[in-house]
């Protein structure tokens, strides 16, 4: 029922407010609810553009997958190049990414699986899947990681589909632009109410939906002080130490 219900939704992208960063990071959090991961992530790309990251779980895995684009390494980019799934079953055995092992080790991973989003022919991205476990996803779990990027890919191609008027690249760009605007009010406010950056997103994801308004747009009004988003419940376990 889980299964069915995440297909459902992530299907169900052909409205007029579709919302493409909150819809990447619905994805990200059906692959944590179905999959044995310990995180996920997804990056998408624009045509002739390069590959870049628009929705995590946590700040961990959001730091291993910046490092990965910036030093250029690692199996989701392997798996983005080469359109095939990719495993790296044991982080601290010798492989073709030392950096990328070295740096997701010490966040806390022991695996990664990577599996492409294919849109028809080409690939416009990959979805990253974490694991705390050593050892390669369950085969369940691979054929499941398969089955929700080519839903992902297949929504981005409705959406597309719909709003005939913009082309793929606006769409996927529109996707990036929103992520910069949402890290921007993440950081105000985890700096403006003292907490972490992971429960600053938090909050502004639960706001947004509360008050059923698009996230980037709420992200955007933060940013501009036009919406003053109260001191989230308090939770020892989010507050920074005192200085």
């Amino acid at each position: 029922m889980r299964v069915t219900a995440a297909l459902i939704d992530v299907a169900d992208t052909l409205v007029a407010d579709f919302d493409p960063a909150d819809f990447l990071y619905r994805v990200a959090e059906h692959c944590m609810d179905l999959l044995d991961i310990g995180d996920a992530g997804v990056m998408l790309a624009a045509p002739g553009g390069p590959l870049r990251l628009v929705a995590t779980t946590s700040e961990q895995v959001r730091l291993v997958e910046l490092f990965e684009i910036d030093a250029r390494e690692g199996p989701c980019l392997t798996a983005y190049r080469e359109g095939a799934a990719v495993d790296h079953v044991d982080l601290t055995a010798p492989s073709r990414w030392p950096g990328f092992s070295v740096r997701a080790h010490r966040a806390g991973y022991h695996s990664v699986h990577a599996s492409p989003i294919r849109l028809r022919a080409e690939t416009i991205g990959v979805l990253n899947l974490f694991r705390r476990a050593t050892g390669p996803l369950p085969e369940a779990d691979k054929h499941l990681a398969r089955a929700l990027a080519d839903a992902t890919a297949i929504s981005l191609l409705q959406q597309t589909a719909l709003e005939h008027h913009r082309t793929l690249s606006t769409q996927l760009q529109g996707a990036l632009n929103t992520r910069t605007v949402i890290e921007q009010a993440k950081g105000y406010l985890a700096s403006h109410h003292g907490i972490d950056p992971a429960a600053a997103f938090k909050h502004l994801r639960a706001h947004a939906r509360h008050h059923q308004v698009r996230l980037a747009d709420l992200a955007r009004d933060v940013i501009d002080g036009i919406v003053t988003l109260p001191l989230p419940p308090s939770d020892d376990s989010t507050r920074r130490d005192a200085p």
